[in-house]
């Protein structure tokens, strides 16, 4: 009969992918035939009598007491810092395609050996990732039920962790079109907002020009004016014409949107489509509308 030692460490030998000869240790990831977790978990390892032959089973009440409360052990979660991500990859390798990412505390599940690389899966993505980068085994477990405790904290449903308060990686695909849709509502953003400025910009259209001033009401210059506008907006543009140039992100013309400044030799306004701008003209025209090609064009800045 052997003893519970042996059999502990014959089956953590079988768990991890190590095997101990002579005072050697060796990962199962870098010999010929790999030993692999069955998809059940390390709990359907001990209900199917998973070491058998000479060695008798390991009773399941000699591993887990009770059951339910290590359901956890045959998962993963991210170990990287707040900000990064953790790639899953094709191979067991650094150069192999990335085919998801995992942000920090994502769930995984352990469907392969331990080694320097864990074969994994999480959400609808199935591969390789660093196994310097995840927790498992006890901190695993440990992990689980913090996550767990947090999410009750905050009054969510508890009943199925694994559905409700895990989060799992999304795929290179899914994460493309993500980073798709948040760039067009980006842009709609953007162009919503400066067609708000130009709109805003317009109700002052038959008011004075003044030199110097910065009263949408009372009386502005060019720069007073468009810098007057976009202070509506929070934005704090420079005070002259000149400076103004360097403000916001520059834009083609073929892209110009409403909002845009337009920026000439010694004068500016405001872009509100169909090739014209709105501006402080002068003392005879007060603020106005005028072609943004009545003449050259130096540059175009985008400021929302």
């Amino acid at each position: 009969m052997y003893s519970k030692s042996l059999k502990y460490g014959l089956f953590a030998a079988v768990l991890t992918g190590t095997v101990v000869c002579s005072g050697e240790r060796a990962f199962a990831a870098d010999t010929e035939e790999k030993t692999t977790i069955p998809k059940e978990g390390m709990v359907k390892i001990l209900n199917d009598n998973y070491f058998s032959g000479e060695v008798e089973a390991i009773a399941l009440e000699d591993y887990l007491a009770p059951a339910d409360k290590d359901e956890y052990l045959d998962m993963g979660f991210t170990n990287v810092e707040e900000g990064s991500f953790l790639y899953i990859r094709s191979q067991a390798a650094k150069e192999s395609a990335w085919l998801g990412k995992l942000y920090p505390d994502y769930a995984v599940k352990i469907i392969g050996p331990i080694g320097e690389w864990t074969q994994i899966e999480s959400g609808e993505v199935s591969g390789y990732v660093k196994t310097e980068f995840i927790l498992t085994g006890d901190a695993a477990q440990k992990k689980a039920e913090e996550l767990i405790e947090m999410a009750a904290a905050r009054g969510e449903d508890t009943a199925e962790p694994k559905e409700t308060v895990f989060n799992y990686a999304q795929s290179k695909e899914e994460e493309e079109a993500a980073r798709a849709e948040a760039q067009a509502a980006a842009a709609q953003m953007r162009l919503s907002t400066g067609q708000a400025v130009a709109d805003y910009a317009c109700q002052f259209i038959g008011n004075p020009y003044v030199w110097g001033g910065t009263s949408l009401t009372n009386g502005a210059d060019c720069s007073g004016f468009v810098k007057s506008v976009y202070e509506k907006f929070g934005i704090n543009m420079p005070r002259t014409s000149g400076q103004m140039r360097t403000a916001g992100t520059g834009v083609s013309f073929e892209n110009a949107q409403p909002g845009d400044v337009f920026c000439y030799n010694g004068h500016v306004g405001i872009y509100i489509g169909n090739g014209q701008i709105v501006n402080a003209i002068d003392e005879a025209h007060g603020i106005g509308i005028s072609s943004a090609t009545y003449t050259d064009i130096i540059t175009i800045r985008r400021l929302v």
